[in-house]
């Protein structure tokens, strides 16, 4: 026997019967499966949760200073903004008001109403990075319209197409286009429509002035060469406490944040992904565990011939090696059917993008090998003197 044959034997351990392999990797395929699912879901949702925010243009934002989510809209005076074009580095200010409690949509096909967002953005401006926004600029000047976002959820608000009339609010409606932006776990559609039409709308976001107008986010355009996080500071200062600068990237990732670590959508997808991997090891754990049983008098044998401890347990943690990058491979494969499915279905961002595979290798022969080490501890006890009783 050759030094180097522990890995054909782990190999031919592992492969001898074509059945059981079968079966080893379709667990093994599944643990990586929900790994890969839960870390999905998980970047998903909060991908979806900024998926907004990053199609806005400008480098610094203005928010009201107790917003603590976007989900849940506070405004602030448009008078802020106006403070805001006195400094020399300010090119351009936007205005962007986001409804998420008031805009009730009527269901075509059933006369359902269902709660849907409605952003609004001031035309002459181009603060939205959507395509559809831009097509449809002219049409969304005129009364009563807006463009509708074409991944929303359909069983709540039926099929959005351009040229349908219904009610929002209680009040006429005319869908002029569409878009694509997605939802989230607060928000099954999206409406877009002009300043002018929200404040019809929805009442109570125009003030008694202009400059008391509501808004949601204030975006600021800054002259090329300026330092975004030294202009954040100073525009800080010299605006009133009622509002909070932020760097468009700082606003992104206090969004991700809260729901990652303060909501409980983090929480409950990292637990899933532990779930996934407790699930994997306790599979690849009976997988080789039965394995070393059923060759307990092979396993003795090689004892007998002068294998140590040490090259027994190598030869089963090379099977572990080998079965995890099988079962990888296998549960990736799954993984990429089901995220395009589940993006097709829900328009959640499902993709690999985020979900990082390395770490789920990782994860995946870190169990393999772990259940492996465990399973061989009972080859410590095999003796060769049971080959002659």
């Amino acid at each position: 026997m050759q030094p180097g044959a522990t890995i054909p034997i782990s190999w031919r351990n592992l492969t001898e019967n074509r059945r059981r392999l079968l079966a080893s990797v379709a667990g093994t395929a599944f643990a990586v499966t929900l790994m890969f699912m839960e870390n999905g879901f998980r970047h998903a949702m909060l991908d979806s949760m900024v998926n907004l925010i990053e199609r806005l243009e400008g480098q610094v934002v203005i928010v009201h200073r107790t917003l603590y989510t976007l989900a849940v809209p506070y405004n602030f005076p448009y008078r802020r903004l106006i403070q805001a074009r006195d400094f020399p580095e300010v090119e351009e200010t936007s205005p962007v008001t986001v409804s998420t409690r008031s805009g009730f949509w009527r269901n075509l096909t059933n006369s359902d109403l269902s709660r849907i967002t409605v952003i609004g953005v001031r035309l002459e401006d181009d603060e939205l990075d959507i395509d559809g926004l831009k097509t449809h600029r002219g049409a969304l000047s005129q009364p009563d319209t807006a463009i509708a976002d074409s991944l929303s959820r359909e069983r709540s608000f039926g099929e959005f197409e351009a040229g349908q009339v219904s009610e929002l609010s209680g009040r006429s409606l005319r869908i002029v286009g569409t878009f694509r932006l997605g939802i989230n776990s607060q928000t099954n559609g999206n409406l877009i429509m002009s300043d002018r039409n929200l404040r019809r709308y929805f009442p109570e976001l125009a003030g008694p002035t202009a400059a008391e107008d509501a808004v949601t986010i204030g975006l600021v355009s800054l002259r090329p060469g300026t330092d975004p996080v030294g202009f954040r500071a100073r525009l800080q200062e010299a605006l009133p406490p009622d509002v909070r600068v932020l760097t468009r990237a700082e606003f992104i990732a206090r969004e991700r944040d809260f729901w990652d670590k303060v909501a409980p959508i983090g929480t409950v997808f990292y637990i899933g992904v532990v779930m996934g991997f407790i699930v994997g090891c306790v599979i690849c754990y009976q997988v080789l565990f039965s394995d070393i049983s059923d060759r307990l008098g092979e396993f003795a044998t090689l004892k007998a011939m002068g294998y140590s401890n040490l090259r027994l347990i190598r030869i089963v943690l090379m099977q572990g090696v080998y079965l995890a990058l099988m079962g990888f491979a296998a549960g990736l494969v799954v993984s990429i059917m089901l995220f395009r499915l589940v993006h097709e279905v829900t328009g959640l961002p499902m993709d690999l993008t985020g979900n990082n595979p390395t770490t789920i290798l990782t994860l995946t022969v870190f169990m393999c090998v772990a259940s492996g080490a465990f399973a061989a501890r009972r080859l410590l006890s095999v003796d060769p003197a049971q080959l002659f009783a």
